[in-house]
């Protein structure tokens, strides 16, 4: 993975400037905005001065209607009891004046009271006329929480007599024109007046259509005028919002990022000016420019001490190459030669003209050659040059070439000397190296009297078996030189146990083989020698008459781990074998305390493309063990597997309680002896799903010799691989629903016919949703009717009354119908009689009436 430092450097810069202009843009947000509350407040304060100006303004002119009331009264001609008249004559004074209403105290003790006082109290006003002041407003609360302002004034006559007093109202209670008046005096959009206590409220109004829930602008300060009382003064006014401070400094948003964006531009340039270019020019330049930046200079210093060991290490390979007198060729990942040295040229001449190897290489080279690149190990192929008289054994390599491409690398050795003496060393001793594989005469002659030795109860299979098994142990043995194949291990396994098992004529879980599945899929190098190492073992094992009989097979990092109980302690061929299958195998060999055989050698993993196929989680399987032995090490194979297993302890326990489940992906039916349960339990569901190709697997413990063609069977022991590639093929189809088989009501099966009979039969039947088993005649009755005791069958040609009494006896529930009569038809079979061709009329009319019937 490469990267940009131009593109890294525009994105820091980015993020840089990008940081930049946030931080700016937010201080001026910042500022602005302080600012703006800064000059809200002043100018709320300033409004605060109008507002209580604009107090001051009604009271004075509620101060000025009281002085002409006063000196009307004063100066005035009226009847006694008649002043009131006299008074609200001037009623464009009363009524928009400021003084909502009066109080007149006459010296003589009369009273006189404007009628307007009761809109406002229902208070006495007798009882609050004590509280008032000469010429100041008072404060004071009525009983009934009339909130009121009394301003008291003397009254003199022309001969400054002392006449009573006049005493003045104003109502704070919803006093909508005092509330206007402040409003209007000055742009607020409320005020309030409290008394004393923080939330007594006596006036508060507020603009209509402003909402002051939110954070707002309040100033409140005590009411500076002549009153008696504390009162305090509070306007609001509706604070600016950020939205609207944000939108007005958009312009110098934008300004402030204009300003950055062409620095940061500026900034990009100069630095790929000052510092990229001098970069490109190092690498443009040839080896003899220096750079004058100090900065750069240690950068091409260092390339020309990598260019000059580069060279250096070239030279000292190619004298390495002409110096070990071998035939040397590199290739690349397409085979076009890169390197060949002068020895490869004396042998191919022609390499100098060719595009790639295959143009002068011979063709019995190719495939080894082909299997290099593919990433093959330990290739090695002969080749001899007929023209110079000489032999080179070639190995091939595959290795990464700079490119991260498999590259291809052919070393041939000259073998022509070692060759000949080697021919001349077996002329003067050819019995040498077949000497060392004859076999031990003593280790013969001692099995053979032990064989002679056995009961009489050996068959002759047996015999026969384990004789040619010894045979072919032999002869793998006597072979100088074994053909070398690339197998999973499990494959073995299960090739050699199946032919042991079928030429000794033993059960499949003879013996206990325990491999898992990954060291089961595991390629190694396979040759006969580890064929029959493997088949000597399974005989051991096979054969054994221990309790336990287990052949323990794992890996154990570059170690193949054997361990295999037996009780041939006194059988020393077997033992010879085992020794001359291990010299050739380089292992080695060892008894444990319970006189089990331990084997170690060394082999390697091939690394294959191929891909380990791998179970779902969550798959069902249904495990029917039947008289099965050892039906558990089954079960713990499946659960090893990751599969969720429904264990049946027969076929009868499956068919009553396999509702349970709702779907198996698999069924396998375990059997012994009783080989019919098998095939009667598949022709069973088939029958009720109406499917031959089922997810069905069959494990026997003796090999079968004929095997139904349309269910899975295990080759060889069973163990984790072959169940598992047994099982891979099975969920390959579709899966057993108990819930949604095709059965509805009445198993139909039908018996007999000819092809267009059975065409005509399975259309109509189809209109119906049934779906019947075509039978040709009742002789496997048993294994179609176990499980469906009241079938319905229609016999379409006539069939052994035998066969349809005995079936009548052991199944009473089934109905028979004929469709034509014979002459020993029986009394269970029902007649419905119909004509040849059958006609879709008379197929519907049938098959209603049975229908109808059940």
């Amino acid at each position: 993975m490469t990267i940009s430092l131009r593109h890294r450097l525009w994105q820091r810069v980015s993020l840089l400037i990008g940081v930049a202009f946030l931080i700016i843009g937010l201080t001026t947000l910042y500022f602005i905005d302080s600012l703006n509350k800064s000059a809200a407040e002043k100018n709320l304060a300033l409004r605060h001065q109008v507002a209580e100006q604009a107090f001051n303004n009604y009271l004075a002119r509620a101060e000025g209607e009281i002085n002409f009331i006063g000196q009307r009264l004063s100066f005035s001609q009226y009847e006694e009891g008649r002043e009131l008249d006299l008074l609200f004559s001037h009623h464009e004074v009363l009524f928009f004046g400021g003084l909502d209403f009066f109080y007149i105290e006459w010296g003589n003790g009369e009273r006189s009271m404007d009628p307007r006082a009761r809109l406002f109290t229902e208070v006495d006003l007798d009882s609050v006329l004590q509280k008032g002041l000469i010429n100041r407003w008072v404060f004071f609360v009525t009983q009934d929480d009339s909130i009121l302002l009394m301003y008291k004034k003397k009254m003199i006559s022309e001969e400054r007599d002392n006449i009573g007093f006049l005493y003045g109202f104003i109502s704070l209670n919803d006093n909508l024109t005092l509330a206007s008046e402040l409003l209007e005096s000055t742009p607020v959009n409320g005020v309030r007046i409290y008394g004393n206590g923080p939330n007594n409220i006596l006036l508060e109004e507020y603009e209509t259509g402003i909402d002051l829930s939110k954070q707002s602008l309040v100033s409140r300060l005590p009411l500076k005028f002549p009153i008696q009382a504390d009162l305090e003064l509070e306007i609001i006014q509706e604070n600016t919002p950020f939205s609207t401070t944000l939108i007005n400094a958009i312009p110098l948003l934008v300004a402030i990022g204009g300003v950055l964006l062409c620095f940061h531009f500026l900034l990009v340039y100069l630095i790929d000016q000052l510092v990229f270019s001098p970069l490109r020019v190092i690498v443009r330049s040839s080896e003899e420019y220096f750079s004058p930046f100090s900065e750069l200079q240690p950068i091409q210093l260092q390339n020309s001490q990598y260019r000059a060991l580069i060279e250096a290490k070239d030279h000292r390979f190619k004298l390495l190459t002409e110096s070990i007198h071998s035939a040397i060729i590199f290739c690349s990942e397409v085979t076009e030669v890169e390197i060949i040295n002068a020895e490869a040229k004396v042998l191919f001449p022609e390499s100098e003209k060719a595009r790639t190897v295959f143009d002068f290489m011979p063709i019995s080279c190719h495939r080894a050659i082909k299997e290099a690149l593919k990433g093959g190990v330990g290739i090695t192929f002969e080749l001899t040059i007929a023209n110079l008289g000489r032999i080179y054994k070639w190995q091939a390599y595959s290795f990464k070439n700079e490119s991260s491409y498999r590259g291809l690398l052919l070393v041939g050795r000259n073998m022509t000397q070692e060759t000949s003496l080697l021919w001349q060393l077996e002329q003067l001793q050819p019995l040498a190296s077949s000497a060392q594989r004859q076999v031990d005469t003593k280790a013969l002659l001692s099995e053979f009297s032990y064989l002679s030795s056995l009961p009489q109860h050996i068959t002759t299979q047996q015999f026969q078996g384990w004789i040619s098994l010894l045979i072919s142990t032999l002869d793998d043995i006597s072979q100088a030189e074994t053909k070398v194949s690339y197998t999973p291990l499990g494959e073995v396994l299960c090739e050699e146990s199946a032919r042991v098992m079928s030429l000794m004529g033993v059960e499949a879980n003879r013996a206990l083989l325990d491999c898992s599945l990954i060291d089961g899929e595991a390629v190694i190098e396979v040759d006969a020698s580890f064929r029959s190492l493997m088949r000597v073992l399974f005989m051991m094992v096979m054969s054994n008459d221990m309790a336990e009989r287990r052949l323990t097979i794992r890996f154990k990092q570059n170690e193949l781990e054997l361990i295999a109980t037996h009780d041939m302690t006194s059988r020393p061929l077997f033992f010879w074998m085992i020794k001359m299958l291990m010299d050739h195998l380089g292992g080695e060999q060892k008894t444990l305390r319970n006189n089990a055989l331990k084997l170690n050698f060394l082999t390697q993993k091939i690394e294959t493309e191929a891909e380990l196929v791998t179970l779902s989680p969550g798959r069902v399987v249904a495990w029917v063990a039947n008289d099965y032995p050892n039906s558990n090490a089954i079960k713990s194979s499946l659960i090893r597997l990751g599969l969720k297993v429904e264990e049946y302890v027969s076929v009868d326990s499956f068919f009553t309680q396999f509702n349970t489940v709702v779907k198996f992906d698999a069924v396998l039916i375990g059997c012994d002896k009783g080989v019919d349960v098998q095939s009667e339990m598949t022709g069973a569901l088939r029958l009720k799903y109406n499917r031959v190709t089922l997810p069905i697997l069959w494990l026997n413990s003796i090999p079968l010799e004929e095997v139904d063609p349309h269910v899975f069977t295990l080759h060889g022991c069973p163990f984790d691989y072959n169940l598992h590639q047994s099982l891979v093929k099975a969920f390959e189809l579709e899966g057993i629903d108990p819930i949604r088989s095709t059965d509805k009501g009445r198993s139909w099966i039908m018996v007999g016919g000819s092809r267009v009979a059975k065409a005509i039969w399975y259309t109509e039947l189809n209109h119906y949703g049934l779906s019947a088993q075509w039978l040709t005649d009742l002789s496997n009755y048993r294994a179609v009717l176990a499980y469906h005791a009241d079938a319905v069958v229609v016999l379409l040609e006539p069939q052994s009354s035998v066969f349809l009494k005995t079936i009548h006896s052991k199944f009473p529930e089934i109905q028979f119908f004929s469709l034509q009569s014979w002459p020993e038809m029986p009394d269970n079979v029902v007649l419905f009689e119909m004509k040849k061709p059958y006609s879709g009329g008379q197929i519907r009319l049938f098959t209603q009436g049975v229908m109808q019937q059940s």
